[in-house]
């Protein structure tokens, strides 16, 4: 399955946004980088603004793709495909997440992520020169 996810910044902060109570640990109350499923015949691209808009309402810009991973959950096995963007105004409307951090590169470990998002981490803290 394809996954597109945002790496947000907004003014110089990255948006990390937390999923809902769910009976699967692995997925329950985690943060992610927002996005989702892309559609078949859908350009990544494409498939990124239109989950942000519809899960956050918020308008990306400047999208450059920066880092793709493979990673396995018990129940799906995902290729994802991660992607830096802004944003000019953050007037947030959470409609499918309990909650949001806007967290500096430096804070990016002190919340608990979705297992599939700690390689992008590591690569975000090694090009912005962050020693863990």
């Amino acid at each position: 399955t394809n996954v597109v996810a945002a790496i947000i910044f907004y003014e110089n902060k990255i948006l990390a946004t937390q999923r809902k109570y769910s009976k699967n640990s692995e997925i329950s109350l985690k943060f992610e980088f927002p996005g989702g499923k892309v559609r078949s015949n859908e350009k990544k691209e494409i498939a990124l603004i239109r989950e942000i808009k519809e899960e956050l309402d918020l308008k990306i810009e400047n999208i450059k793709f920066y880092y793709k991973n493979k990673f396995d959950y018990s129940n799906i096995n995902v290729e994802l495909f991660f992607y830096t963007c802004n944003v000019n105004s953050f007037s947030i409307n959470l409609k499918v997440h309990n909650s949001f951090k806007l967290l500096d590169v430096t804070q990016l470990l002190s919340v608990e992520w979705l297992k599939g998002n700690y390689s992008v981490i590591k690569k975000i803290q090694a090009d912005y020169n962050i020693k863990e």
